[in-house]
């Protein structure tokens, strides 16, 4: 019977007869590693942190004085929403010329998705994020991550500059308006009555409740229209198109999955684009695609302006509501002076007329404030030039190689040993017979 000594001696025997297969098979493998790490592309990461810094002011949208934030929370859940907009990936894309070999729409979907999978986002804190970018040059990882930064930054200035222009024009409109009502009004006097204060109509908080609503509802109504009208656009421009082909392209470009009858064009798109690859034009089944095309995108139009009169006549409706809460809002507002002070209608009126120049001059103040907006973010690491690539690890791929060699160096030996029909011994003759002979290695 063999003892464990034993085994261990045919062990080292049989690493020795196959010491050069033990030794070449790992050097071999581990060659290989070497190799293949010339020929993976390295990738390079670059990353930039942002502090938004939070400012108190006085908001001039509402009546009554209250401290809010100017950097607000929707700015900040906004983040990401800007960062991966197909505005900021086709603006990325364009800057560091990675559509050079992009030939159709479908391809530079293609790359918008595979771009976006390259940007990665975090937040440390509720004010501060972190963007960094994977990309095979290093300065155009730099590069990339200086400019979505850029672009998260110009793009909420941008957005608050016009809503503070806006409130502005508001505030100056209502004013000019009240200086009318104060001029007609200066030499009536009214003395207020309990008849008066009997009609006085709701609460001032919950008008501006519904002031708000509406506003809000307002703003969804004329967004809904541009994107029906922007719509509307592209099909006009399709069907004005005398090049079929040019005019397929740019139905590429409508949002087709909140489109009636988008989903019916979308599978004929992608049909038409796989064909259009292969064969030309004349091709018998791509002409029957191009006009089931042009039949399916003829059917939406009349569901788009069908929407922009319903939304329209929504518009026309909020209008009216709210022109009926902002006479409530001043009814309210004046019954209550006139309650407590017994002031004639011109007093209230000029009360009124100096209450919205103030309003004015707050509204002003915050745009000024909203200029230099760009102090509010702070760029804590700024953009590098990477120095080694995070792909790949050559420690880790050279690690597998060896181990990868040891293992099919070992299988390889066991494997030789056992397909080895050799005799060197006395135990390895398959007959239980007298040995009468042997023969000498030298």
């Amino acid at each position: 019977m063999y003892e464990i000594k034993d085994v261990v001696q045919d062990i080292k025997a049989a690493a020795k007869r196959r010491k050069l297969l033990l030794i070449i098979t790992p050097l071999l493998f581990l060659s290989a590693g070497v190799i293949a790490l010339y020929f993976i592309e390295p990738k390079y990461q670059s990353y930039t942190s942002i502090l938004v810094q939070k400012d108190e002011t006085l908001n001039p949208l509402v009546l009554y004085e209250m401290a809010v934030n100017i950097a607000s929370e929707d700015r900040l859940k906004s983040f990401n929403e800007i960062i991966f907009s197909r505005s900021a990936m086709e603006i990325l894309i364009d800057s560091l010329q990675l559509d050079t070999n992009v030939k159709t729409d479908a391809e530079k979907q293609l790359l918008i998705a595979e771009t976006r999978k390259n940007i990665k986002t975090s937040s440390r804190a509720s004010d501060s994020f972190d963007i960094s970018y994977i990309n095979t040059d290093p300065v155009n990882t730099r590069d990339g991550v200086e400019l979505l930064a850029n672009y998260f930054i110009d793009k909420r200035l941008r957005m608050e500059s016009r809503k503070q222009d806006e409130t502005v024009t508001f505030f100056s409109n209502k004013l000019d308006e009240l200086e009318v009502i104060v001029t007609a009004q200066r030499n009536q006097a009214v003395n207020t009555t309990e008849d008066r204060l009997k009609e006085l109509p709701s609460d001032a908080a919950v008008l501006q409740e519904r002031l708000q609503s509406f506003n809000e509802q307002l703003d969804s109504a004329e967004w809904k229209i541009i994107q029906e009208e922007q719509k509307l656009s592209i099909l006009k421009q399709f069907q004005n198109n005398s090049n079929q082909a040019d005019g397929i392209k740019l139905l590429y470009s409508l949002p087709l999955s909140e489109t009636q009858f988008g989903d019916e064009l979308e599978v004929l798109l992608k049909e038409y684009d796989v064909l259009k690859q292969q064969f030309t034009e004349s091709y018998p089944k791509l002409k029957l695609l191009s006009v089931q095309i042009v039949q399916t995108a003829n059917r939406i139009p009349p569901t788009i302006q069908a929407n922009i009169v319903r939304y329209n006549s929504q518009k026309k409706d909020l209008v009216l509501q709210k022109a009926k809460v902002i006479n409530e809002m001043q009814r309210s507002y004046v019954a209550t002076q006139r309650a407590g002070s017994q002031l004639s209608d011109f007093s209230i009126y000029e009360g009124l007329l100096n209450e919205m120049k103030v309003k004015l001059e707050q509204a002003k103040i915050s745009r000024d404030i909203g200029k230099r907006g760009a102090e509010q973010f702070i760029v804590l690491d700024a953009p590098f030039i990477p120095g080694k690539p995070i792909s790949p690890n050559k420690k880790v791929v050279l690690s597998i190689s060896l181990v990868i060699g040891i293992i099919m160096g070992i299988a390889g030996s066991a494997l030789a040993e056992v397909m080895d029909t050799s005799m060197r011994d006395e135990k390895d003759l398959p007959y239980d017979k007298p040995i009468i002979a042997y023969i000498s290695q030298g």
